[in-house]
């Protein structure tokens, strides 16, 4: 009997059918990334409440910072 093989890729993966979305919000340490900055520097943005973030959890302890909170902080500076 010819021995077959259970993890076989198919000749071509099938596509997803909806395009993935982008990314709204973004983790303390991806948004550093994104402003090239430390993370230490970000929160005492956060602290000083120049940069807008969303807090989650019962305690508010989990922070997500929005794309838009980032263009805003940028076009505030920059003027």
């Amino acid at each position: 009997m010819p021995k077959t093989s259970r993890n076989r890729q198919p000749a071509h993966p099938a596509q997803p059918l909806v395009p993935p979305l982008p990314k709204k919000a973004f983790s303390v340490a991806e948004a550093a990334e994104i402003m090239s900055i430390g993370e230490t520097n970000l929160r005492a943005l956060i602290r000083e409440k120049r940069l807008k973030v969303v807090r989650i959890g019962k305690k508010g302890r989990g922070i997500s910072i929005p794309l838009v909170s980032i263009d805003e902080f940028f076009s505030r500076e920059a003027s």
